[in-house]
């Protein structure tokens, strides 16, 4: 039987616009390449760039979105939203130089385009940041202008770190949270409760395995970096992918600086191989066998067939009485890939 949720729209300023009963809505997330989930029957009054707050019959919360697309239908209309994390994904200027810390840094740059800009105009009502943890290295940025969304990208895929953004109605707030999540889990995927399974191994034949960073400022201070076979990086010649594809790259530091700058343009440049596929696992959303509750981030180990992979929970897909948790940086959409290579 189908749930009834609930949609409110609310203004930019949390002005409350209006509410409306839906049926459960098919949600699907993909933090690679962003989804419009699309909502039918819907009453309340909305227009574009609202903020969009769906819960279930519980109260809880089961998608927060931007309006960005309003049709009107014979009976009420329908609504295209688009994840809330898509307010960062505008290219802004910044000094990368400054980067030591991965969540601060992301965290200061949110700040100081949408919380504490000049142009009060230009500030988001209501927006907060919270930090959770604290991780060392860089995001490979290669000039001073980028958008913020896509270092997000670059943090969940290099270091696991996990953007998210819920809207709080009743503190009139937006709440971003940056930060590794803790949790690790282990799933079976050849057990009979998951009804449906497509892993998918990236090709890794000619890919970057090893990485000689030099010092412009100084030709003779080098570092050689490998990738292993356990997805870790590092300076130790053991363990190793092989055959070897191999690469030199130039950083320019002071010395007493190259050490930790080139061990974090050695993580950027072989880290992105770690989660090289992609593993789609379907199963009842109240299913034991694994949680439909996993946070964005989540790393993972999958069993099947004998074979273990890692991985990293990148997005999922809800409808009807199943859940979908898709792992790892791969994708086999046309769509998609065309998204993410826009990217880069």
């Amino acid at each position: 039987m189908q749930q009834v949720c609930k949609v409110e729209i609310f203004k930019r300023d949390f002005t409350f616009s209006g509410f409306s009963p839906i049926p459960q809505p098919e949600i699907a997330v993909d933090f690679l390449a962003p989804q419009k989930v699309t909502i039918r029957s819907v009453n309340a009054t909305a227009q574009k760039g609202d903020y969009a707050h769906i819960t279930n019959a519980n109260g809880k919360t089961i998608y927060d979105g931007i309006v960005d697309d309003v049709t009107i239908e014979k009976k009420g209309c329908s609504l295209k939203l688009i994840p809330l994390l898509s307010i960062f994904d505008v290219d802004v200027f910044f000094n990368r130089n400054q980067l030591t810390k991965i969540e601060p840094f992301i965290a200061d740059v949110i700040t100081q385009n949408f919380i504490q800009n000049q142009d009060q105009l230009q500030n988001v009502s209501g927006l907060s940041v919270q930090i959770n943890t604290e991780t060392t290295g860089g995001l490979n940025l290669k000039d001073n202008i980028h958008s913020i969304y896509d270092m997000m990208i670059s943090a969940l895929k290099l270091y696991g770190i996990a953007c998210s953004a819920e809207i709080l109605p009743q503190e009139k707030t937006i709440k971003v949270v940056i930060g590794k999540v803790m949790e690790d889990v282990t799933i079976e995927a050849d057990l009979s409760g998951i009804i449906n399974k497509n892993i998918v191994i990236g090709d890794s034949f000619g890919q970057l395995n090893k990485v000689t960073i030099i010092n412009k400022n100084d030709e003779n201070q080098t570092a050689t970096y490998y990738l292993h076979t356990n997805g870790s990086v590092d300076s130790i010649d053991e363990n190793r992918i092989t055959p070897v594809f191999f690469e030199a790259q130039y950083i320019q530091c002071e010395t007493d600086a190259f050490a930790d700058e080139a061990a974090a343009q050695a993580y950027d440049a072989l880290a992105p191989q770690a989660y090289d596929n992609l593993i789609e696992l379907t199963a009842p959303t109240t299913s034991k066998i694994m949680s439909a509750e996993l946070p964005i981030g989540t790393a993972a180990t999958i069993i099947s067939a004998g074979n273990e992979y890692r991985s990293i929970l990148t997005g999922y897909e809800t409808s009807g009485e199943t859940t979908t948790l898709i792992f790892g940086i791969v994708r086999v959409d046309l769509t998609k890939i065309l998204q993410i290579e826009r990217r880069m």
